[in-house]
């Protein structure tokens, strides 16, 4: 025995196995509905190591990240840092830190990475701005000697109650009413990160729900991203774009005779918004994902497995006629027009834009550009002369009046200020803040300056 051990010792081949920099910790929850939420793991991982969770997050995950936080400001670490729960940069960045960190592998199934290649990159779009919770999910267990955590599924967008339980989830701490941050201040995540109350007590929502059973809307979104949650690693391969637009267009084909502007139409979308996601011009939202499948009487999973159901009952959509009215205009008419239109040319300017003289005539201004476009065109340009031989009027005008009552001013031999004569300016309704009467102000007021201080001089010896 001791000559195996000395052999063994003397080996050189024997190589000192690799740490990992952090505790490897695995995700509660895996492989259920229930699996825990990114953030929540990062929370558990501090505790672990008995550090508050923003010092871990800046010290150690964000440091090798390609994120830009040269420190954990508040509105980072209560508002942004959601996102490491969903399908952009944050989540892929912080997840890819941690597995190097903790040495571990499948973080993704913490967020919606999965889901990146189909959805769009924004993925506040399809979480809450704040952590939800249960109460009764972080009370029992606390009774069973269970850590709490935060799973994922509560974080999505359009869940509104625990799965388990099927009370509405709480955003808001029951003791002083503020909403947690998903980075909080101490690493306990069942008790307020502010005023360290409890979160297992039930809001009044959740008391006034007690007992009551979940609306059909709500039980369809939490087996909407149950699914999402639980097959998206079988069917990964689904997940992208193309198939997508493959299943949108099957749809329309077997439906709607292939056009997939009456498919959108029927079921309450704009138009154009399916020829988007064809294009690649924008990927779907969540939101509008999700939307589309409810419409469909199915769920985004079973939508892109088995495409529409067979229970869709599509609406009839009646596509009106676009309205054409031709433009008739007789030869009488048209003299007429005509004859009007080129008396104010003859006149040498117009006093009223295009649009005015074509209601005087009782007709649209485009009626008349599209008939009369040479004359139009003169009328315009003769009116913007017009406009501006009147602006260069008035501002000869307010600059002599201007000039006149400084002058006065200057000759009752008082001290002039500015607030004296905006004052006196002010009584013919004029003001310094118009540039045409400033220059001419302060331009007197510069003559009088040096002609005052040229008497007071008196004449060269």
């Amino acid at each position: 025995m001791k000559d195996a051990a000395s052999e063994l010792w003397a080996s050189p081949e024997w190589v000192m196995p690799q740490r990992s920099r952090l505790f490897s910790i695995s995700p509660m929850g895996q492989g259920t509905v229930m699996v825990e939420a990114l953030h929540s793991l990062v929370i558990r991982l501090a505790h672990a190591h008995l550090v508050k969770p923003a010092v871990l997050v800046k010290e150690e995950i964000l440091r090798d990240c390609d994120i830009n936080c040269t420190q954990c400001s508040a509105k980072f670490v209560t508002t942004y840092l959601n996102t490491m729960n969903g399908l952009g940069k944050y989540a892929a960045e912080i997840t890819t830190s941690l597995e190097k960190l903790t040495m571990q592998s499948g973080l993704d199934e913490c967020t919606f990475l999965k889901w990146n290649a189909l959805f769009e990159y924004r993925s506040r779009r399809m979480l809450h701005l704040h952590p939800q919770w249960c109460p009764l999910c972080f009370e029992h267990w606390r009774l069973s000697g269970v850590e709490p955590y935060y799973p994922l599924i509560w974080q999505s967008i359009i869940v509104r109650h625990c799965p388990v339980h099927e009370v509405p989830l709480e955003q808001n701490c029951p003791g002083c009413g503020k909403a947690q941050p998903f980075v909080p201040r101490h690493y306990y995540l069942d008790h307020c990160s502010y005023c360290g109350c409890s979160l297992a007590q039930q809001g009044d929502a959740a008391r006034a729900t007690a007992g009551h059973c979940i609306s059909a809307d709500a039980q369809r979104s939490i087996d909407a991203v149950t699914e999402m949650i639980t097959l998206g690693a079988s069917i990964r391969h689904l997940l992208t774009a193309e198939h997508f637009w493959q299943r949108l267009q099957e749809a329309a084909d077997r439906f709607y005779e292939g056009k997939v502007k009456s498919f959108e139409k029927s079921i309450g979308f704009a138009e154009g918004v399916f020829s988007n996601w064809k294009l690649g011009r924008h990927k779907p939202s969540f939101i509008a994902f999700y939307q589309f499948t409810s419409r469909l009487n199915t769920t985004p999973v079973a939508f892109l497995i088995d495409g529409i159901p067979d229970s869709f009952c599509p609406p009839d959509v009646k596509l009106r006629a676009p309205k054409r009215t031709p433009v008739r205009l007789t030869a009488a008419e048209q003299d007429r027009l005509k004859s009007a239109l080129r008396e104010i040319i003859a006149r040498g300017y117009s006093e009223l834009p295009m649009r005015d003289i074509a209601a005087q005539l009782g007709r649209r201004h485009t009626f008349l550009i599209y008939w009369f476009q040479d004359e139009c065109r003169q009328i315009s340009s003769l009116h913007r002369q017009w406009v501006r031989a009147q602006a260069k009027n008035r501002a000869d005008t307010n600059r002599n009046l201007a000039i006149q009552m400084i002058q006065e001013l200057y000759a009752r031999r008082v001290r002039v200020t500015r607030d004296l004569m905006d004052d006196v300016l002010g009584k013919v309704g004029l003001s310094l803040q118009d540039p045409v009467v400033r220059e001419a102000v302060y331009a007197l007021r510069t003559d009088q300056l040096a002609g005052s201080i040229g008497k007071d001089r008196g004449p060269e010896a």
